[in-house]
């Protein structure tokens, strides 16, 4: 039986607003799902891990043995990638959890339109995660990423195993990139209105307070509530978001995950915000500028 991929924010056939993504493959809902990172006939994938400066890579032949940590960000490149939907940034905290968002660059401000989360572990320049999920569709389609990194150049490169594919990845830091992992994370940058993009094109208005607390409402109708509370030494937010009833695709719902917020050109700064539900069968992703 085919999976049936569903909004986020609201319960709506999903629409890509990006080009070169799988939008059109999933018309109707009718194909046998693929990782989000993999187009249909493996013709495409994108994977987006957030962007900031500090990372790890692959150096096999490194001596002595790297002992360091996979910690960092990290922004590159994929393999049978889609044409114009093949860039990924990611961060790796400290405690081997990651965030992966995948889309491309628009002229400086990342373009989401799917996300990978886990769980790994680093060992002499190994990184390993067996608990990988592409949450760029519902339900979240299980992976396997191994990868090798340096800490001295900060690089990484590896790939992501799906049962429908390997979809490839190389990256090192963020060309330009002022995003500083180990910063305090600073709840006054956050602080404000948002007009955001969801993973299904629906806007998104969010309030943030002083106090890290905040609402939001989708232009369908999605009401929900959370906090933001700062890392403690990661420049990142820990984020709960409570969802009200349908239109919401997760209605009554808890989802946790992470955000960002980094200045970009221009003197803006952008905004990206992942979370997935208890079970890990379905994320929320917005992003947005101001």
């Amino acid at each position: 039986m085919p999976h049936t991929v569903r909004p986020l924010l609201c319960a709506f056939p999903r629409l890509t607003r990006l080009p070169g993504g799988t939008a059109a493959a999933w018309a109707g809902h009718r194909l046998a799902p693929l990782p989000r990172l993999l187009a249909p006939a493996l013709a495409g994938l994108s994977l987006l891990l957030l962007a900031a400066c500090g990372g790890g890579g692959s150096d096999a032949s490194q001596s002595p043995p790297i002992t360091a940590s996979a910690r960092g960000v990290y922004g590159g490149t994929l393999t049978n990638a889609a044409p114009g939907n093949s860039a990924f940034q990611m961060v790796v905290f400290g405690n081997g959890d990651f965030w992966a968002m995948y889309g491309r660059d628009l002229g400086g401000v990342f373009g989401v339109t799917g996300f990978l989360q886990g769980q790994g572990s680093a060992s002499e320049g190994r990184f390993t995660a067996a608990n990988t999920r592409d949450f760029g569709q519902v339900p979240a389609l299980n992976g396997n990423t191994v990868a090798r990194y340096d800490p001295l150049n900060r690089t990484i490169n590896g790939s992501v195993a799906f049962a429908a594919g390997t979809v490839g990845f190389s990256g090192g830091p963020i060309a330009g990139s002022a995003y500083n992992l180990d910063a305090p994370a600073n709840l006054a940058s956050l602080a404000g209105n948002w007009s955001l993009t969801s993973l299904q094109n629906e806007g998104v208005a969010l309030t943030v307070q002083s106090s890290g607390s905040f609402t939001g409402r989708s232009s369908l109708g999605c009401l929900f509530t959370g906090t933001l509370v700062p890392r403690t030494g990661e420049n990142a937010f820990d984020v709960s978001m409570r969802f009200g009833p349908a239109p919401c695709a997760l209605p009554g719902q808890t989802a946790t995950g992470a955000a960002f917020n980094y200045p970009i050109a221009g003197g803006r700064s952008q905004l990206l915000v992942a979370a997935v539900d208890a079970t890990r069968t379905a994320g929320v992703a917005v992003f947005g500028v101001r």
